[in-house]
């Protein structure tokens, strides 16, 4: 009898344990399925933040190849147009012509350098590329400027 009293407090010992590591278990795997799609809803935000942030590059980089473009022919234009008068300063004038189609080479370069890294290194790169972009321009427009003024 006592051994009948021993065997069943020992399987009904090892049922509770059985019992408890099931019940963690379950719990466990729970909290880990739960996890698992806290990430999985993160990852989904991320690749959608990712595929705007890649729409708004391409968008971006096709517009503004199209300003340097632009820029590219402005320059060839006034230096076709200097190379036809006859001026004293022509030197000073193709240096200057030179250093303007530098920058916007190098802006090209740059944009088509440049890889996505996140939202906030995207919106300073477009930020100085703007500012950079403007001011090439600006510079074209006086040279251009200068250049109706003395054919006047």
């Amino acid at each position: 009898m006592k051994a009948s009293i021993l065997i069943v407090a020992v399987l009904a010992s090892l049922a509770a344990i059985s019992f408890t590591g099931c019940n963690f278990s379950i719990d466990q795997k729970a909290e880990t399925l739960e996890k698992a799609k806290a990430d999985v809803e993160v990852a989904t935000r991320e690749l959608e933040m990712a595929r705007e942030d890649s729409a708004d590059y391409a968008n971006y980089k096709i517009v503004s190849e199209i300003k340097l473009r632009e820029n590219e022919l402005l320059i060839a234009d006034m230096k076709d147009k200097m190379k036809s008068e006859k001026r004293e300063s022509v030197t000073k004038y193709e240096k200057q012509l030179d250093s303007l189609d530098w920058q916007n080479s190098r802006l090209r370069t740059n944009m088509r350098m440049y890889r996505t890294e996140g939202r906030a290194k995207w919106e300073l790169f477009k930020r100085d590329f703007n500012m950079e972009m403007d001011a090439l321009g600006k510079s074209i427009s006086r040279m251009a400027e200068k250049n109706m003024k003395k054919n006047s």
